[in-house]
């Protein structure tokens, strides 16, 4: 999972009802503080609506916040045409992007089958 202490880039997006906030992708960073900063910033500036790398950058608007030292919100806007009212129109989807050190980890144990027994047999489960 990761070395407590580590720095970690985080990526958030906004579900489909737009009310709760994702972790969608988590990215190990090498180098400290100052290089998570940097990574933080760059793919604040360059990251897809869905978190992941962008597919067109050209092809969307974006305003990047910086909200802290170590977080941005950033807002992508994209414009396409509205078959069933004939009118262009945007969406818009939010990204944050945080830098942040790694300060607890624990594995999950491994998945064992449940165990067997008479109850399971009879309902068909073992």
């Amino acid at each position: 999972m990761g070395d407590v202490g580590s720095w970690w880039i985080l990526v958030e997006t906004t579900t489909w009802t737009h009310r709760e906030w994702e972790l969608v992708r988590t990215v190990p960073v090498d180098g400290g503080r100052d290089r998570a900063l940097a990574r933080a910033a760059e793919l604040a500036r360059t990251c897809g609506a869905s978190g992941g790398d962008s597919d067109d950058p050209g092809a969307t608007g974006r305003r990047v916040f910086r909200v802290s030292e170590t977080n941005w919100l950033v807002e992508i806007v994209r414009s396409h045409w509205d078959e069933s009212t004939g009118l262009p129109a945007t969406t818009t989807t939010h990204v944050r992007v945080s830098a942040a050190v790694l300060e607890h980890a624990h594995e999950p144990p491994p998945a064992e089958p449940p165990p067997r027994g008479r109850l399971r047999r009879a309902l068909g489960r073992g």
